[in-house]
């Protein structure tokens, strides 16, 4: 049986719980950060009727109700696999994905650094952001080995997408989105470290996607995240001093939208290839040469 390695998913999980803070104090703590961050959720304007309906309908599919059938959905798989360790992942991943940014939210403030007369609700991070992806993150966790890439791709669409509504709805900065990403992220590490020890436990081995998955995601994840963010700041940037008229930095929400969803195809290849590490394939055993038949001899 091939040696397991924690040391992906620890060094995931710290490095996810760092970019929590970081976010926070960049993005939330800082004039500069502050302003990039409201420059796109005010371009929110670009979003028309039919997509901020569309926005609050997809929104409708997460409440208190929703997140126990999903749960209870994951627990009844998971006892139909026989696998009992596998609830306890996806309660891992999700309870603590869900706490945690409750916690959060009520403990870090937003300071009012814009001066705009505007008074600012606690809202980092994301709720209906950190129950989306962690709900998809956890279904992937538990899935089976052949639905896994199915269900991965599944996670990260969804994500990205009620990330995206709950800007569009002005309920969220993209900050609040990114910070539950991270979160989620976190949690997910956690829960797959756990899964780690159960199967060392019983002696198995779990068969994951192959890092050719893992790099894929990396990749266009990668891409569309810096291409959003660093076409939100240039905007921002440029309304800020003049250059372009204000009412194009409604071009600074979209690029937070991209910016989003490649937020949520990196952390998912990140995770994807962290397990994979963590989970690495036996080594194939090589058969040996029979020895070759000696003839007998007949009397």
């Amino acid at each position: 049986m091939a040696r397991l390695r924690p040391l992906p998913l620890l060094g995931l999980a710290v490095g996810c719980a760092g970019a929590v803070a970081a976010t926070y104090a960049v993005l939330v703590r800082t004039h500069r950060g502050q302003r990039v961050d409201q420059g796109a959720f005010d371009g929110r304007a670009i979003a028309s009727a039919t997509a901020h309906d569309a926005a609050q309908q997809l929104l409708t599919t997460i409440s208190v109700g929703t997140l126990a059938v999903a749960i209870a959905a994951l627990v009844v798989q998971a006892l139909v696999r026989r696998r009992v360790a596998l609830a306890l992942v996806a309660g891992t991943a999700i309870g603590g994905s869900v706490l945690t940014t409750q916690l959060l939210k009520r403990v870090l403030e937003r300071p009012d650094l814009l001066i705009d007369g505007r008074l600012y609700a606690n809202s980092f991070p994301s709720g209906h952001a950190t129950i989306a992806f962690a709900v998809g993150v956890a279904a992937t966790l538990v899935a089976p080995p052949r639905a896994r890439r199915l269900v991965s791709v599944l996670a990260v669409a969804y994500a990205a997408a009620v990330g995206i509504a709950v800007i569009a709805a002005g309920w969220h900065r993209p900050s609040d989105v990114a910070g539950a990403y991270f979160v989620v992220g976190t949690w997910a590490a956690l829960a797959a470290l756990l899964d780690l020890v159960l199967e060392r436990r019983r002696g198995g081995a779990a068969a994951w996607p192959r890092p050719a998955v893992a790099r894929s995601y990396l990749v266009i994840g990668g891409v569309l995240l810096a291409a959003g963010y660093a076409s939100t700041l240039a905007i921002v940037a440029a309304g800020r001093a003049g250059a372009i008229d204000w009412t194009a930095v409604n071009a600074a929400f979209a690029g937070a939208c991209v910016a989003v969803a490649g937020l949520a195809a990196v952390l998912m290849a990140a995770l994807l290839g962290a397990v994979r590490a963590a989970h690495p394939a036996p080594a194939r055993r090589t058969p040996r040469p029979r020895a070759p038949a000696t003839a007998t001899r007949r009397g």
